[in-house]
């Protein structure tokens, strides 16, 4: 699963699952880090070195750094040996073009992994087989899958897809929106790994006390100091967000065949990604749309 923050890998071979940062680091034309490594550079690198995500809103922007970065992980996977002659099967969004879908297989292609063959396989439905769903025989699925850059939204039945809507907002438009508000709010400069701290502490989808104290750059006198923020004043930051997923997912239940609305009551939602897993997540939107909401 190649996602916007993060590559996950699964190994039939040998029965493990490997997780990176889904991040390069390059000087020019070489690229001196990769994934993890990568990522602890991000916001701390001099102008001469450029920290880049390659993968943007479902889309591969950068196929020769993902094709370095999944050279890595094959090395990362198979220790001295290159992975030669299996079969990959590849997580994709199901609401891109298929040119966008053909670059993901061209990652694998291009590297040094030799493969068998390629298989793409949309995202809610690699999602489906992952919750434990049985998906050939069952006549309405609805899979929310919220990620960092993208929520994409999937009814199934009977084995195939039957609407999809890519929404072009996820975690990471979260982090933003909290840098922008302790900028104006605070006179204070704080990077994006701060703001992904204060959002994994703070935010939620129903109310909460907590504080967390953050180190950054006062404007005003332009020196090093920490500020205090509270969850009451970040929650509303993002509060329209929540309920434009509400909102998004009811429309794509207006718009979805009576017999597999009826299976979708009876089953509930099922959410997935890294931003379903904000406090009250769930709650929220079983109240807000009125069916049950299954958090993976």
């Amino acid at each position: 699963d190649l996602g916007s923050s993060s590559v996950k890998v699964y190994s039939m071979i040998r029965n493990k699952s490997y997780i990176e940062k889904n991040m390069i680091a390059a000087k020019g034309r070489k690229i001196i880090a990769v994934g993890n490594e990568a990522y602890e550079m991000f916001e701390k690198a001099p102008p001469s070195i450029d920290v880049c995500f390659p993968i943007h809103r479902g889309v591969v922007s950068h196929l020769d750094d993902m094709v370095q970065l999944w050279n890595y992980m094959g090395q990362k996977i198979s220790g001295k040996k290159k992975i030669s002659h299996c079969q990959f099967y590849l997580a994709v969004p199901a609401d891109i073009t298929e040119v966008e879908k053909q670059a993901y297989s061209k990652i694998v292609l291009k590297s040094e992994s030799k493969p068998k063959k390629v298989f793409l396989i949309d995202k809610p439905i690699a999602d489906a087989y992952g919750l434990g769903l049985d998906i050939e025989k069952s006549k309405g699925i609805l899979i929310a899958n919220l990620g960092a850059d993208t929520c994409e939204l999937s009814i199934l039945s009977l084995g195939g897809l039957v609407s999809t809507k890519l929404i072009p907002f996820g975690g990471n438009d979260f982090d933003h929106t909290i840098q922008n508000y302790i900028r104006k709010k605070y006179n204070f400069v704080i990077g994006l790994k701060t703001a992904e701290q204060i959002k994994m502490k703070l935010i939620a989808a129903v109310p909460k006390e907590e504080t967390i104290t953050v180190t950054g750059r006062d404007l005003l006198q332009g020196l090093p100091r920490e500020v205090t923020v509270r969850s009451t004043e970040i929650i509303p930051l993002v509060i329209d967000i929540f309920e434009k997923l509400a909102n998004d997912i009811r429309s794509l239940l207006e718009h979805t065949p009576p017999e597999i609305s009826y299976e979708i009551l009876h089953n509930g939602i099922y959410l997935t990604g890294g931003t379903s897993q904000i406090e009250g997540m769930d709650r929220y939107l079983a109240n807000q749309i009125k069916i049950r909401v299954n958090a993976a």
